[in-house]
Parts: C-alpha cells; sequence; structure tokens
C-alpha cells in the first residue's frame, strides 16, 4: 500500500495529483470521522437534504476536500476556510501557496484535481447513464459537435457523447465561469482516439500510483460568440476510470503528468 508522500513541496507547476475515493465502500468510523472534519454550516446543510444516498455523497465530498487540503497547507481540516466566485467555484483563503483544486461527484465515485499556479477542472460521468443525446446536443452543444454525434449510433455515439460532455464540464469548471459560459461556444476536435478506445486508467488498482501525461490528441476550437480569451494554454486528458467517464483540464504551457492518489489512504482509521 502506498504511504502518503504528497505535499505542497511535490505538487509541481507540472503536476496535479487526482485523488478519488468510493463513497460506497466506507465503514462507519470512517464516515463518522469525515464528519468531524466538517464545520457546524455545512453539517447543518447536509441535514437538509431529502435525499440520503445524496446526503452521503455530499457529506464525503466537502470532507475530502478539506482533509485533502490540510496535507497541502499544513493546516487543521476544520481551519480551512473558502470563498466562492459568482459562479459558485470554491477557493482557498489564506492560498499562499496558490492551491487549486476542483471536485467532481456522483454517488459511485469522488475525484478531487489538485495543482498549483493554474486553473484545474475534473468531471466525471456514469457512461451507461440513459440519456437523450440527439435533444441534449441540439440545445446545448456547439453545432459541430451535434453533427458529428448524429452521425453516430448506439454505444458508439453514447461514448464520444460522454467523451465530449465530461470535457466541456471540466473546461467550463475550469475557466471559473461555469456552464454560463455557454458550452456551444467552444467545442472539441480529437486525433489517434477512437470512441471504443481503451483507456490507460482502466486498470486502474488503489494501492497503486500511475504517473499519466495529459495527452496532445485533444484539441479545443472556439466559436464567434465564445467570451473570453482564446488565447489561454488549455491542456486536456480524457480516460475511463473505475467504470466512470472521467476528463481532466488545465490552463499550463508546461507538459503535465497526472498522479493518481487513493483518498483512502488519508482515513488512518
Amino acid at each position: 500500500m502506498d504511504t502518503f508522500t504528497s505535499n505542497f513541496r511535490t505538487l509541481k507547476t507540472d503536476h496535479i495529483d487526482l485523488w478519488s475515493i468510493d463513497p460506497t465502500q466506507l465503514s462507519e468510523q470512517s464516515i463518522t470521522f469525515l464528519t468531524s472534519l466538517l464545520t457546524t454550516e455545512e453539517y447543518e446543510k447536509l441535514l437538509k437534504y431529502k435525499h440520503k444516498v445524496a446526503q452521503h455523497t455530499a457529506l464525503i465530498t466537502r470532507s475530502l476536500c478539506r482533509l485533502v487540503l490540510s496535507h497541502y497547507t499544513n493546516s487543521s481540516p476544520i481551519a480551512l476556510q473558502f470563498v466562492r466566485n459568482s459562479q459558485g467555484k470554491p477557493a482557498l483563503i489564506n492560498n499562499n501557496n496558490d492551491i487549486r483544486f476542483n471536485l467532481s461527484h456522483n454517488n459511485q465515485l469522488i475525484i478531487m484535481a489538485v495543482c498549483v499556479g493554474d486553473e484545474v477542472g475534473c468531471d466525471i460521468e456514469n457512461p451507461l447513464r440513459k440519456v437523450n443525446i440527439p435533444t441534449i446536443t441540439k440545445r446545448y452543444f456547439a453545432a459541430q459537435e451535434h453533427q458529428q454525434l448524429s452521425k453516430l449510433t448506439g454505444m458508439e455515439q453514447q461514448q464520444q457523447f460522454f467523451r465530449c460532455w465530461t470535457l466541456k464540464e471540466a473546461f467550463v469548471k475550469a475557466t471559473g465561469v461555469g456552464i454560463s459560459l455557454g458550452l456551444d461556444t467552444f467545442y472539441f476536435s480529437f486525433t489517434g482516439i477512437a470512441p471504443s478506445d481503451k483507456s490507460e486508467a482502466s486498470e486502474y488498482v488503489a494501492n497503486d500510483i500511475q504517473q499519466l501525461s495529459l495527452k496532445d490528441n485533444i484539441a479545443i476550437n472556439f466559436n464567434s460568440h465564445y467570451p473570453l480569451s482564446k488565447d489561454a494554454p488549455w491542456q486536456f486528458y480524457h480516460t475511463s476510470f473505475k467504470q466512470q467517464t472521467m476528463s481532466i483540464c488545465r490552463s499550463s504551457k508546461l507538459n503535465q503528468t497526472i498522479v493518481y492518489r487513493d483518498a483512502t489512504s488519508l482515513l488512518g482509521i
């Protein structure tokens, strides 16, 4: 089992730590420990959730955020303070080391990307989730993507849809603007990758740290009504991870390495 070695000194500008945890596989002892990391305000918000599964996932997500960031800041988890921008993206207060982070979750998996100095976004989706692809792409996606996806059928269309969807979500989260940016203002093109390709991370195991580089076969393209600068050096990574479709986005001119880390190693119980 890997020992925890990641901290601010190892988190270089060409490096992303990607933490993950399965919220369905935690013991009562672990849940009690994670609950103790929340502020009173956070805990009271959780009590307002009507659905127990969603409440549980939210609890683990918020606790994990505090627990992970405490190791990069040398602060106790509960002492960390956050501020949110106008679109709700959180950031650390008194962030002297310029730590950047982003989370994504569903009821089967929670991930958290951490880096320094550059904005980062991540997203996961269940690739088997039933969605009305033509309706969604026609209404929300760029015309180029809608046309591309309309030419596909079956599982090939499903895989390509979730590839585009997670890349879009990771990107808008990294910009800090969120979906108000408009999912139709940009689109992706791919080289050397097919919807049926097996991912490098699909065979990930919990006690293994894998170093994977962001790929250069995913390019972002901007339509004329894209409202932000088109010159930022965006980099993208897409993979299948623990039966989920996952994408990561970071703005950096440096070649990036992603280090996969098992968050259960932080529980210490």
